[in-house]
Protein backbone atom coordinates (compact mmCIF):
# COMPACT_ATOMS: atom_id res chain seq x y z
CA UNK A 1 0.00 0.00 0.00
CA UNK A 2 1.04 3.54 -0.68
CA UNK A 3 1.86 5.86 2.25
CA UNK A 4 -0.47 8.86 2.01
CA UNK A 5 0.95 10.83 4.95
CA UNK A 6 3.99 10.45 7.16
CA UNK A 7 4.68 12.36 10.35
CA UNK A 8 7.35 12.07 13.03
CA UNK A 9 6.42 13.68 16.35
CA UNK A 10 8.66 13.90 19.41
CA UNK A 11 6.77 13.67 22.72
CA UNK A 12 8.20 16.22 25.18
CA UNK A 13 6.99 17.53 28.54
CA UNK A 14 5.80 20.76 26.93
CA UNK A 15 3.80 18.90 24.28
CA UNK A 16 2.29 16.57 26.89
CA UNK A 17 1.35 19.50 29.15
CA UNK A 18 -0.29 21.22 26.19
CA UNK A 19 -2.28 18.04 25.52
CA UNK A 20 -3.35 17.79 29.17
CA UNK A 21 -4.56 21.42 29.10
CA UNK A 22 -6.49 20.75 25.90
CA UNK A 23 -7.99 17.56 27.34
CA UNK A 24 -9.03 19.33 30.54
CA UNK A 25 -10.69 22.16 28.64
CA UNK A 26 -12.53 19.70 26.44
CA UNK A 27 -13.71 17.19 29.04
CA UNK A 28 -13.66 18.91 32.46
CA UNK A 29 -17.33 19.97 32.24
CA UNK A 30 -18.50 16.36 31.63
CA UNK A 31 -16.20 15.09 34.36
CA UNK A 32 -17.47 17.68 36.84
CA UNK A 33 -21.11 17.07 35.91
CA UNK A 34 -20.71 13.33 36.43
CA UNK A 35 -19.03 13.93 39.81
CA UNK A 36 -21.84 16.24 40.95
CA UNK A 37 -24.47 13.71 39.90
CA UNK A 38 -22.83 10.82 41.78
CA UNK A 39 -22.12 12.97 44.86
CA UNK A 40 -25.77 14.11 44.94
CA UNK A 41 -26.95 10.49 44.73
CA UNK A 42 -24.60 9.40 47.50
CA UNK A 43 -25.62 12.31 49.74
CA UNK A 44 -29.30 11.52 49.15
CA UNK A 45 -28.63 7.90 50.05
CA UNK A 46 -26.77 8.91 53.23
CA UNK A 47 -29.56 11.28 54.29
CA UNK A 48 -32.18 8.57 53.74
CA UNK A 49 -30.16 6.10 55.80
CA UNK A 50 -29.88 8.59 58.67
CA UNK A 51 -33.57 9.53 58.45
CA UNK A 52 -34.65 5.86 58.70
CA UNK A 53 -32.03 5.20 61.39
CA UNK A 54 -29.90 2.74 59.43
CA UNK A 55 -26.69 4.06 60.92
CA UNK A 56 -24.44 1.22 59.82
CA UNK A 57 -25.46 1.77 56.18
CA UNK A 58 -25.03 5.51 56.68
CA UNK A 59 -21.46 4.99 57.91
CA UNK A 60 -20.68 2.63 55.01
CA UNK A 61 -22.18 5.17 52.61
CA UNK A 62 -20.02 7.93 54.11
CA UNK A 63 -16.95 5.75 53.57
CA UNK A 64 -17.98 5.11 49.94
CA UNK A 65 -18.62 8.85 49.51
CA UNK A 66 -15.16 9.73 50.86
CA UNK A 67 -13.39 7.12 48.74
CA UNK A 68 -15.25 8.28 45.63
CA UNK A 69 -14.34 11.94 46.22
CA UNK A 70 -10.70 11.14 46.92
CA UNK A 71 -10.44 8.85 43.89
CA UNK A 72 -12.04 11.33 41.50
CA UNK A 73 -9.75 14.10 42.73
CA UNK A 74 -6.40 12.31 43.13
CA UNK A 75 -6.56 9.71 40.35
CA UNK A 76 -6.26 12.20 37.44
CA UNK A 77 -3.34 13.92 39.19
CA UNK A 78 -1.55 10.60 39.68
CA UNK A 79 -2.13 9.60 36.03
CA UNK A 80 -0.57 12.85 34.76
CA UNK A 81 2.41 12.47 37.13
CA UNK A 82 2.86 8.85 36.02
CA UNK A 83 2.83 9.85 32.35
CA UNK A 84 5.26 12.74 32.93
CA UNK A 85 7.66 10.40 34.72
CA UNK A 86 7.15 7.59 32.20
CA UNK A 87 9.62 6.49 29.55
CA UNK A 88 7.84 8.16 26.64
CA UNK A 89 8.00 11.70 28.03
CA UNK A 90 11.22 11.46 30.05
CA UNK A 91 13.22 10.06 27.15
CA UNK A 92 11.39 12.32 24.67
CA UNK A 93 10.54 9.43 22.39
CA UNK A 94 9.73 10.04 18.76
CA UNK A 95 6.81 8.33 17.07
CA UNK A 96 6.51 7.89 13.33
CA UNK A 97 2.97 7.84 11.98
CA UNK A 98 2.39 6.38 8.52
CA UNK A 99 -1.11 6.86 7.19
CA UNK A 100 -2.58 4.55 4.60
CA UNK A 101 -6.06 4.37 3.10
CA UNK A 102 -7.59 1.90 5.60
CA UNK A 103 -5.33 2.21 8.65
CA UNK A 104 -2.25 3.90 10.06
CA UNK A 105 0.92 2.58 11.63
CA UNK A 106 2.61 3.95 14.73
CA UNK A 107 6.31 3.16 15.01
CA UNK A 108 8.38 3.82 18.12
CA UNK A 109 11.79 2.31 17.71
CA UNK A 110 11.23 -1.45 17.56
CA UNK A 111 7.52 -1.39 18.41
CA UNK A 112 4.92 -1.18 15.62
CA UNK A 113 1.16 -0.73 16.09
CA UNK A 114 -1.49 -0.81 13.41
CA UNK A 115 -4.70 1.19 14.04
CA UNK A 116 -7.78 1.17 11.84
CA UNK A 117 -9.59 4.49 11.54
CA UNK A 118 -12.89 3.17 12.85
CA UNK A 119 -11.16 2.45 16.18
CA UNK A 120 -10.49 6.16 16.75
CA UNK A 121 -12.90 7.55 19.32
CA UNK A 122 -12.48 11.27 18.54
CA UNK A 123 -10.21 13.44 16.40
CA UNK A 124 -9.42 17.06 17.15
CA UNK A 125 -7.45 19.56 15.15
CA UNK A 126 -5.92 22.49 17.01
CA UNK A 127 -3.60 25.25 15.84
CA UNK A 128 -0.48 23.08 16.27
CA UNK A 129 -1.63 19.46 16.65
CA UNK A 130 -3.98 16.70 15.68
CA UNK A 131 -5.20 14.66 18.66
CA UNK A 132 -6.40 11.21 17.62
CA UNK A 133 -8.13 9.71 20.68
CA UNK A 134 -8.07 5.93 20.99
CA UNK A 135 -10.09 5.97 24.23
CA UNK A 136 -11.43 8.55 26.71
CA UNK A 137 -8.03 9.65 27.96
CA UNK A 138 -5.32 8.50 25.53
CA UNK A 139 -4.53 10.07 22.20
CA UNK A 140 -1.90 10.11 19.52
CA UNK A 141 -0.37 13.58 19.29
CA UNK A 142 0.56 14.58 15.77
CA UNK A 143 2.51 17.78 15.26
CA UNK A 144 1.27 19.69 12.21
CA UNK A 145 4.75 20.94 11.31
CA UNK A 146 6.36 17.49 11.07
CA UNK A 147 4.82 15.99 7.93
CA UNK A 148 7.49 14.52 5.65
CA UNK A 149 4.93 13.09 3.22
CA UNK A 150 1.86 15.26 2.64
CA UNK A 151 0.95 18.37 4.60
CA UNK A 152 -1.30 19.29 7.50
CA UNK A 153 -4.12 20.85 5.43
CA UNK A 154 -4.43 17.76 3.21
CA UNK A 155 -4.20 15.53 6.28
CA UNK A 156 -7.00 17.53 7.90
CA UNK A 157 -9.26 16.83 4.92
CA UNK A 158 -8.22 13.16 4.91
CA UNK A 159 -8.82 12.52 8.62
CA UNK A 160 -12.11 14.47 8.48
CA UNK A 161 -13.35 11.98 5.86
CA UNK A 162 -12.12 8.96 7.80
CA UNK A 163 -13.60 10.16 11.11
CA UNK A 164 -16.60 12.02 9.73
CA UNK A 165 -18.77 12.43 12.86
CA UNK A 166 -15.85 12.14 15.27
CA UNK A 167 -13.72 14.98 13.89
CA UNK A 168 -13.75 18.53 15.23
CA UNK A 169 -11.58 21.52 14.42
CA UNK A 170 -10.82 23.69 17.46
CA UNK A 171 -10.05 27.34 16.81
Amino acid sequence: MKILFKNKTKYTKEIYKEFVEFHNKKYSFQYTLFNIFIIALLLFFIICQIKYEYYVLAIISCIVFTVFCLYRYFHPISVVKKELNGKTIKEEKSFTFKFYDKYFKVESGIELNLVKYYKLRRCFETKDFFYLYIDKTHAFLINKENFSIGNSSDFSKFIRKKCFLRFKKIK
